[in-house]
C-alpha cells in the first residue's frame, strides 16, 4: 500500500486491533462463532496476529461451507469457544477494535460472553462518510480497489487483515478533507459519541486544526455556488430541414466506408439499423408519430439520437429522451451520445463539442442545500440521520450534480427525501447553491434531454411544466410506460411513513427529541416579528396547530388499526396479504366503523393544515427571509403536500372513490404495516389527453412491443393515435444460436411433484453445462424452494449457486454470475430483463413457469374484468409478452449461443401455448425427456447434434 500522506499522528499513530469472525448464521442469540482472526497494528507496523478456528458443536449448512470453504472436518478437530474466549480477550486488551460492519462482531462476541474493553469503530460507515460516491462498500470491493492484502475473503485472518488496510486509507482520507469540515464532522456526532466523530476529532488535533476559520457547515458555500454555475445558453434558431434531404444525412452515416464505421471498431451495416435511423429522422422531421418494435442487436440507441441530434442542432430545438432503467440512461450519456456527436462531428454535419446533452430527473433526485443546511444545525439527531448528513457535508465538497444515484449504497429511505427537493415549493431558489436550478438551467440549454418514465409521467400529469419546451419526444423502453404510468398515477399512503410525518410535525411527546416543526416555525415567526411587526403570530395557532397534529397522530393510529381489522376479517390479513376495495365491500356494516374512524381523523387533519398553512401565510410575507426561515417553510411546503395527498387518498379509498379507479389495501411485514392504494384502470386515456395530445412529434421504441405481428393492442395500452408503425425484426440468426428445449414428461405446475421436478431439471441442466444458467421465476417462494434443494447437489459439484434477495440485489446476483462462470443464478421480477450481464453471457435461460399475472392482484383482477374473456384477452397476452421479455436475456450479440429451457409443458399441451410459441423468433426447437435435457442442452452448446 501506499504510505503518501501518512501523517503518523492522530488515529494514524494509534494502536488498533482489527477483528472478523466467521459464524454458522447471522443471529448472535442462536449462531456460533466458527473462526476469530485478528491483527493488532499501529499505522502501518503489525505488532500481532490472532487466528482460530473454533468448534461450534454443529453441522455446518453448505452456504456456510461454500463461502467460507471451511469444512466440517475443520472445525470438528477446533478448539472449543471456552479455550479460544480468554487467548482472544488477552489478544483484545483494552485496545480500540476496528471490524467492517462491526456491529455484527460485537453482537456475536458479546453472546459468547467476550466484552472488548476498548471503544469499537466500523470501516464500512466510515467509508460510507469518507467516500460518499463509492459504487460499493463491501469489505471485498474496497479491498481491490485500494490495494488491501485480501487473500482468502470470508476467512476470518484475511478479512481482517483487508479490514485494517481498508481502515488506514479511510484515516488518510479523513486526513485529506477540509479542516473546516473535519472539525464540523467532530462536532457532528458529540451528542451519543458516533464513532466517525471521534475520529474526525482525533485527526483534527493531529493535524493542529483546533479554531474554525469561520464556515459553521463545514463548507464554503460561496465556493459550492461558483461550483454550480450553469449559464443559459441561447439557442441559435434554424430551419427544420426538408425531411427527404435529412433522412438522407442520416443514412449517409450507416454506409459502409462512412464514419460510423471509422469511430466504431466492431461496427456492422445492419439493414434494420439503417431502416430504422431513417424512419426516426423522417418522422421527427415530418412531425409524425412513430411507433417501432426493434429486436434485440439492431442498435437502436444509436438509431434514434443520430437524428434526435442532428435534428435539434440544425434546427435549434430540443429533443426530449425517455427511458425506464438506469442503465439505459447511463449508457446513453456516458456511451451513445458521444458516439453520435463524433459521427456528426467527423461527417461535418455539426461543428465538434457544439452538441449539449443534460440528463433531468424528478425533484426528490435532488439534495436540497437548505434543508440539508438547517438539519445539520438541528438538534437530536439520530446517529443514522447524523451519519446521512455527515456523508451529504464530505459529498457537498466533490458533486456537481447533488443527484442522490451519486450517493454510494446505502437505507436513506425517508431520510434522504426529507433533505432533497421533494415537495418543496417554494424551490428551485433564485440565489445560493441549488442542485435542481443547475439541473433545470442545463435541460434548458441542451440540445438532447435525458428523462426517466416517472418525470416523463410528473410532467404530464402538471401540463408540461417540469420538463424544457422541446418539439420532438423519444420515449424508449417504452414497454414500461404502462406500468410506470400505473403507479405514477395512482395514490399510495403507507401507515409508517404518514405517521412518521405526524410526528415531525408535533414532535415526540412521549421522549426527548428534536422539536416539531409546527413548533420551529412558530419559534422562527417570533424570531422575525422583532424586525416586522405583520409577522407576529398568535401563539395560539402554533399550539392549537401542535395540538391538532398531535391529535391526528392519535387518530391515524385508530384509523389503520380498523383498516387492519377490517383486512383480516375479509381474509387479507398477514404479510402480503391485500384487499380490493369495491363498492360491494363500501356498503357492508363492517365498512361503517372505518368510514367512521376516517372522518375523525379527516377533521384534526384539515385542522393540521389549516393552521399549518395560516402560519407559512404569515412567514412568506417577509421580504428577505433568512435561510433558516426559507429551509423551514421548504419542510413545511412538503409536509403540506404529504398531508393534503394523504387526504385525499383516504377519501378515495374510504368513501369518495373516482370512476375508472381501483383501491386496495395491503398488509406487509412482522408488524403488519398496512398501505392504501389506487391506480388508474387504464392508462391509455389519461395519457393520450396529457402526454400525446400535445403537437410534436413522439416516437416509442422498444425491443418486445408487439402482439401477434401487430402494434395494435400496444398503441391502445399507451392511448398514442395516428402515425406510423414499423417492426423490425433483430439481425441474429436465432436458428443458429438459441435452442429451445422442453420436456414432454414434465408434470404440470401445481402438481405434486412439479417442485422437485423443476429443482432436478435445473440441477441437470447446471451439472452437465457447468456454464453461466439464469433461472426466472414467478414467486419468491417457488425461487426459495429451489433454493433450498439446489444448494448442496450444486455446492458439492463446485458450482455456485446465487439467489435473488438472500445473495443481495439483482445487480449484485448478476455481477456475481458474471464473475463465476460454473454458476446458476435464481431470480424473479426485476431479473426478467433490465439488469445485464457485464463482459459475459449465458449458456441457459431456464423458465420454470409461464409468467402469468398474479389473477388475484387487484389491479390484474380488475384490467381482466373489463374483457369479455378476461382470461383469454388479457392474461394470456400479458403472460406471453412477458415470456418474450424473459427469452431476450439469453442472445445479445452476434456471437452467443445458449438454450431457452421452459418447464411448462402447459406450452405444449393448452391451447393458448400457441401464444407463447409465436412470441418468439425462429429459434431451433426440440421436445426431451426430462432425463434427456442436461445433456441437450450440454450438447447444443457444444456445436454437437441435438
Amino acid at each position: 500500500m501506499s504510505t503518501s500522506g501518512f501523517s503518523g499522528g492522530g488515529p494514524l499513530g494509534e494502536t488498533w486491533v482489527a477483528i472478523d469472525l466467521e459464524t454458522t448464521g447471522l443471529d448472535p442469540r442462536g449462531d456460533r462463532i466458527i473462526e476469530v482472526g485478528g491483527v493488532k497494528f499501529r499505522g502501518e507496523t503489525e505488532l500481532a496476529r490472532f487466528s482460530s478456528l473454533v468448534n461450534p458443536r454443529r453441522k455446518l449448512s453448505a452456504f456456510v461451507t461454500s463461502l467460507t470453504g471451511i469444512s466440517q472436518a475443520q472445525v470438528d478437530s477446533a478448539p472449543d469457544w471456552r479455550r479460544v474466549a480468554p487467548d482472544l480477550r488477552a489478544f483484545l486488551g483494552g485496545l480500540p477494535v476496528v471490524g467492517h460492519n462491526v456491529g455484527f462482531d460485537m453482537a456475536f462476541l458479546r453472546s459468547h460472553r467476550v466484552f472488548p474493553a476498548g471503544a469499537a469503530f466500523d470501516t464500512m460507515n466510515l467509508a460510507q462518510v469518507t467516500l460518499p460516491s463509492e459504487p460499493s462498500y463491501a469489505l471485498a470491493r474496497l479491498a481491490e480497489k485500494y490495494a488491501a492484502a485480501h487473500d482468502s475473503p470470508h476467512r476470518a485472518l484475511s478479512d481482517a487483515l483487508a479490514t485494517r488496510d481498508v481502515f488506514l486509507t479511510l484515516l488518510r482520507r479523513l486526513e485529506e478533507l477540509d479542516p473546516e469540515a473535519l472539525l464540523r464532522l467532530q462536532q457532528m456526532g458529540r451528542e451519543h459519541d458516533w464513532p466517525v466523530a471521534v475520529l474526525a476529532g482525533r485527526t483534527v488535533r493531529a493535524i493542529g486544526q483546533s479554531e474554525s476559520l469561520g464556515l459553521p457547515l463545514g463548507i464554503d458555500t460561496r465556493k459550492l455556488a461558483r461550483r454550480l454555475y450553469a449559464p443559459r445558453f441561447q439557442r441559435a434558431e434554424g430551419d427544420v430541414p426538408d425531411p427527404g434531404e435529412f433522412t438522407a444525412q442520416v443514412e449517409e452515416l450507416f454506409e459502409q466506408g462512412g464514419v460510423l464505421e471509422k469511430i466504431l471498431p466492431d461496427f456492422e451495416q445492419r439493414e434494420v439499423q439503417v431502416v430504422m435511423a431513417s424512419a426516426v429522422a423522417k418522422a421527427i422531421s415530418a412531425g409524425e408519430n412513430l411507433v417501432v418494435e426493434a429486436g434485440t442487436g439492431v442498435g437502436k440507441s444509436i438509431a434514434y439520437l443520430l437524428g434526435a441530434a442532428l435534428h435539434a442542432t440544425s434546427s435549434g430545438g430540443t429533443v426530449i429522451v425517455s427511458t425506464n432503467t438506469i442503465n439505459l440512461q447511463a449508457q446513453l450519456l456516458k456511451k451513445d451520445v458521444p458516439v453520435a456527436e463524433e459521427a456528426l462531428a467527423l461527417a461535418g454535419m455539426i461543428q465538434e463539442g457544439s452538441l449539449r446533452t443534460s440528463e433531468l430527473k424528478g425533484r426528490g433526485n435532488y439534495l436540497c442545500f437548505r434543508r440539508w443546511s438547517h438539519a445539520m444545525q438541528s438538534e437530536s439527531a439520530s446517529e443514522e440521520e447524523t451519519s446521512l448528513l455527515a456523508k451529504c457535508l464530505v459529498w457537498l465538497g466533490e458533486t456537481e450534480t447533488g443527484d442522490r444515484s451519486e450517493l454510494g449504497p446505502g437505507r436513506y429511505g425517508s431520510a434522504f427525501t426529507r433533505l432533497s427537493a421533494q415537495g418543496a415549493a417554494r424551490c428551485p431558489q433564485s440565489e445560493g447553491p441549488c442542485f435542481l436550478r443547475r439541473a433545470r438551467s442545463l435541460a434548458h440549454s441542451a440540445d438532447i434531454v435525458i428523462v426517466n418514465h416517472a418525470l416523463l409521467m410528473s410532467d404530464a400529469a402538471l401540463g408540461g411544466t417540469l420538463l424544457p419546451p422541446h418539439d420532438a419526444l423519444i420515449v424508449d423502453e417504452a414497454h414500461h410506460l404502462v406500468n410506470v404510468a400505473t403507479r405514477h398515477l395512482g395514490i399510495t399512503v403507507n401507515e409508517e411513513q404518514f405517521k412518521a410525518e405526524l410526528e415531525r410535525l408535533s414532535g415526540r411527546a412521549d421522549r426527548p427529541g428534536p422539536r416539531g416543526l409546527i413548533a420551529e416555525l412558530g419559534d422562527a415567526l417570533l424570531t422575525a416579528s422583532a424586525e416586522v411587526e405583520a409577522l407576529s403570530p398568535n401563539p395560539e395557532v402554533t399550539a392549537r396547530t401542535t395540538q391538532a397534529a398531535m391529535r391526528a397522530a392519535e387518530l391515524s393510529t385508530e384509523f389503520f388499526d380498523v383498516l387492519r381489522y377490517t383486512a383480516e376479517t375479509f381474509g387479507a390479513g398477514g404479510q402480503g396479504g391485500k384487499l380490493r376495495i369495491t363498492d360491494g365491500l363500501r356498503i357492508r356494516p363492517e365498512w361503517h366503523e372505518l368510514l367512521l374512524a376516517w372522518e375523525n381523523l379527516d377533521a384534526v387533519l384539515a385542522l393540521t393544515a389549516g393552521g399549518l398553512s395560516t402560519l407559512a401565510g404569515r412567514a412568506e410575507r417577509a421580504e428577505e427571509p433568512d435561510d433558516a426561515m426559507d429551509a423551514i417553510l421548504l419542510n413545511v411546503s412538503a409536509a403540506l403536500e404529504v398531508l393534503n395527498g394523504a387526504r385525499l387518498a383516504f377519501s378515495q379509498c374510504v368513501s369518495e372513490p373516482e370512476d375508472g379507479m381501483v383501491y386496495w389495501m395491503e398488509q406487509w411485514g412482522k408488524r403488519a404495516v398496512m398501505t392504501l392504494h389506487g391506480a388508474p384502470l387504464e392508462v391509455g386515456p389519461k395519457l393520450r389527453e396529457t402526454l400525446f395530445a400535445r403537437e410534436r412529434p413522439v416516437v416509442l421504441t422498444g425491443a418486445t412491443l408487439a402482439q401477434d405481428g401487430s402494434l395494435e393492442r400496444f398503441r391502445d395500452l399507451v392511448g398514442l393515435e395516428g402515425g406510423k408503425d414499423l417492426l423490425l425484426g433483430s439481425p441474429f440468426k436465432y436458428r443458429e444460436a438459441a435452442l429451445i428445449a422442453v420436456p414432454e414428461d414434465m408434470p404440470e405446475p401445481g402438481s405434486r411433484n412439479y417442485a422437485s421436478a423443476v429443482s432436478d431439471a435445473i440441477a441437470d441442466v447446471a451439472l452437465k453445462l457447468r456454464q453461466r444458467t439464469l433461472v426466472l421465476f414467478t414467486s419468491y417462494s417457488a425461487m426459495d424452494t429451489a433454493r433450498r434443494s439446489l444448494a448442496k447437489r450444486l455446492s458439492a459439484a463446485g458450482i455456485t449457486l446465487l439467489a435473488q434477495r438472500t445473495d443481495g440485489t439483482p445487480h449484485r446476483v448478476m455481477r456475481e454470475l458474471a464473475r463465476e462462470e460454473a454458476a446458476v443464478a435464481l431470480g424473479v421480477n426485476s431479473l426478467w430483463e433490465g439488469v445485464d450481464l457485464e463482459g459475459a453471457s449465458l449458456k441457459a435461460l431456464i423458465v420454470p413457469r409461464l409468467p402469468f399475472p398474479v389473477p388475484t392482484e387487484p389491479v390484474v383482477e380488475a384490467r381482466a374484468e373489463l374483457f369479455a374473456d378476461g382470461f383469454n384477452e388479457y392474461m394470456v397476452p400479458e403472460a406471453a409478452m412477458r415470456f418474450r421479455q424473459g427469452f431476450g436475456r439469453l442472445i445479445r450479440s452476434s456471437t452467443d449461443r445458449g438454450a431457452f429451457i421452459v418447464l411448462d409443458r402447459r406450452i405444449l399441451a393448452r391451447g393458448y401455448g400457441a401464444r407463447f410459441q409465436r412470441s418468439l423468433p425462429e429459434c431451433t426447437v426440440r421436445r426431451t425427456p426430462l432425463s434427456e435435457l442436461g445433456e441437450v442442452v450440454a450438447a447444443w452448446n457444444e456445436g454437437r447434434p441435438v
